[in-house]
């Protein structure tokens, strides 16, 4: 004879609820440890393989420069190290003894590399290859950015909701599209804190083309006629919400992909913002990377602090590439994914 017992009210609830709960796919804890354990020596070593992809000038006359090759490794180990200038040296000697670098450099050249211009844009380039062998595993992306400081007596979450904008000078901004599914930055721009985001991204979705993405999402601040028509021409739908301060529909010549998702965001609602919230993967790569690389900056000058805070985003890549290894068992070439991307 089977006995049913009533539940209790509080005990109806408690079920009732956890129906509604979100199910998350749980961690493999066995491919987790094996890519935590093996991450510094493949780090090393794809590091290397990205450093090898990045042509030399010619010697002509005169003193011999620094590689581009070993100060782009260096600059990447000390970040993922954690360390002044000064005490990596014995790691660079180590590096110097496993033939990843050429020489080992004075602590104060790798100052003067994040001091060039030109250090900004081989960076951007090497972002994007480091995340172009996981775009089989992506089909949505995401835009966000957030501010890095270049002192260590405040944080970026107060002075963003709590101070006056003339407070943001003492911050540079990153601004990152990214793979939703393995935290990767396919793209990334800083610019001065202030200025706003809907500027920069047209900068971050034209290297998304290589990617061919089927969503891009992005919050209320990329809601712009100009980044639907980016997006929808890459065959790509964008998931921005609306302002709810004016009617998108009103004035003339709308464009059709404006309207059509508006009368998504709007007639279901529910579907938009199931897709939409695949962005909050942004939050956790600038968590990621702020948690494991730092908030703050050591770099003094403008131009350094940028280039700064990209080579934290591509120390962020080569992480994730070693992850996705053991994950997802991936076979990581650089020069196979890099073969289209030209180096001025």
């Amino acid at each position: 004879m089977d006995i049913e017992f009533e539940k209790k009210p509080e005990e109806k609830v408690k079920t009732e609820f956890q129906t509604l709960l979100p199910v998350y796919q749980t961690q493999d804890w066995h491919k987790y440890n094996l890519a935590k354990t093996n991450e510094k020596r493949l780090f090393y070593e794809l590091l290397n393989q990205l450093c090898n992809l990045i042509p030399e000038k010619p010697y002509q006359f005169g003193r011999p420069a620094m590689s581009l090759k070993d100060m782009v490794f260096i600059s990447c180990l000390k970040l993922y190290c954690g360390y002044s200038l000064r005490k990596i040296q014995s790691d660079l000697k180590i590096a110097e003894q496993a033939g990843y670098i050429k020489h080992c450099p004075h602590f104060n050249r790798i100052s003067e590399f994040f001091n060039r211009e030109t250090t900004y844009y081989l960076l951007q380039k090497l972002i994007t290859i480091s995340a172009l062998p996981l775009k089989e595993l992506e089909d949505h992306y995401s835009m966000d950015s957030s501010g890095f400081g270049s002192y260590q007596y405040e944080r970026w979450i107060r002075t963003r909701f709590h101070s006056p904008k003339t407070e943001w000078r003492n911050y540079v901004k990153g601004h990152v599209c990214i793979g939703t599914r393995t935290n990767i930055i396919c793209s990334a721009e800083v610019v001065y804190g202030n200025l706003h985001d809907l500027r920069q991204a047209p900068k971050l979705l034209e290297p998304l083309k290589m990617f061919k993405p089927r969503e891009v999402s992005g919050d209320k601040a990329y809601n712009s006629k100009l980044v639907f028509q980016l997006i929808d021409a890459m065959n790509a739908t964008p998931f921005i919400p609306y302002l709810s301060s004016r009617n998108p529909l009103n004035g003339k010549n709308q464009p059709e992909i404006w309207i059509r998702m508006f009368n998504l965001f709007k007639n279901h609602k529910e579907e938009f913002m199931n897709r939409y919230h695949k962005r909050s993967n942004v939050e956790t790569v600038f968590s990621m990377i702020k948690m494991r690389l730092g908030e703050f900056l050591k770099s003094k000058n403008y131009e350094s602090q940028r280039s700064e805070v990209l080579t934290k985003f591509l120390v962020h890549n080569i992480c994730c590439l070693v992850q996705e290894i053991y994950e997802n068992h991936i076979k990581i070439d650089l020069k196979e994914s890099s073969k289209d991307i030209v180096f001025e």
